[in-house]
């Protein structure tokens, strides 16, 4: 987690902070807790757990408009207690619909709303740079990312299959990045690589969808293989989607 979170800051460094996001979408965190939850807790438990990741889904998608419209006039640090807030709003309402709705129905919910997301993500003006520079940026994050990810796998065999799905998702490399892209870049970049993440979204949640449908037929190796080649086709052809019409 510490080499993904700082390849991320340079792939936004380097590319630009839509390519950092649509990177930063991928499954680096749920990928590893799932395969940590099919290892200790059984594949029963993870494929149970993929309905309340594709709920987290949904309170991530709170999270980044939360957080985006908050930082137009506000420090990061409020932006994030009010995205983080969003969050757990959202998840805690629909955890309410857990046994109401299906996993499929989940999946279509999150893809639907991931698009919907990006036609109506606030588009914002260009902006002179109105950050500040950072020591020790990427270390500072790779500390972060591996104490939340350290901490929600634990918290897994105590709050078991549904919570711990919820919790995934839970706004970790969306958070760091957002914090500090907001804090050294302004609320401008800070939109773009938001923006980025949520193009990524539709091609996470078909991961973790595969995820529940073939791990009870296949081995770990190779579902997760299929899982993650399907997630970066379907990245690349969101991004020209994007492009073209959102």
């Amino acid at each position: 987690m510490p080499i993904v979170i700082g390849g991320v800051t340079i792939a936004s460094k380097k590319w630009g902070n839509l390519v950092g996001g649509m990177i930063a979408s991928l499954p680096w965190i749920a990928g590893p807790i799932m395969l940590f939850f099919t290892i200790e807790q059984g594949v029963d438990f993870a494929v149970n757990s993929v309905k309340g990741i594709m709920m987290g889904i949904v309170g991530v998608l709170a999270f980044c408009f939360a957080y985006i419209y908050s930082a137009i006039k506000s420090k990061w640090y409020l932006s994030l207690f009010l995205a983080y807030c969003a969050f757990v709003a959202t998840t805690v309402l629909l955890k309410t619909c857990e046994n109401l709705i299906g996993l499929e129905a989940w999946f279509l919910i999150a893809v639907v709303l991931s698009l919907i997301g990006l036609k109506y993500f606030p588009k914002l003006e260009t902006q002179a740079s109105s950050g500040q520079a950072l020591k020790f940026d990427i270390y500072l994050r790779m500390v972060i990312i591996t104490v939340f990810v350290a901490l929600i796998t634990y918290l897994a065999q105590i709050l078991g299959p549904t919570w711990s799905g919820i919790l995934t998702p839970f706004p970790i490399i969306t958070a760091i990045l957002a914090a500090f892209t907001h804090y050294t870049q302004g609320a401008y970049g800070t939109s773009i690589i938001l923006r980025g993440m949520l193009t990524g979204f539709i091609g996470f949640a078909s991961f973790l969808f595969l995820q529940a449908k073939l791990l009870p037929h296949f081995p770990i190796a190779t579902t997760f293989a299929i899982g993650f080649v399907v997630n970066i086709l379907l990245n690349l052809l969101m991004r020209s989607l994007v492009k073209r019409y959102l």
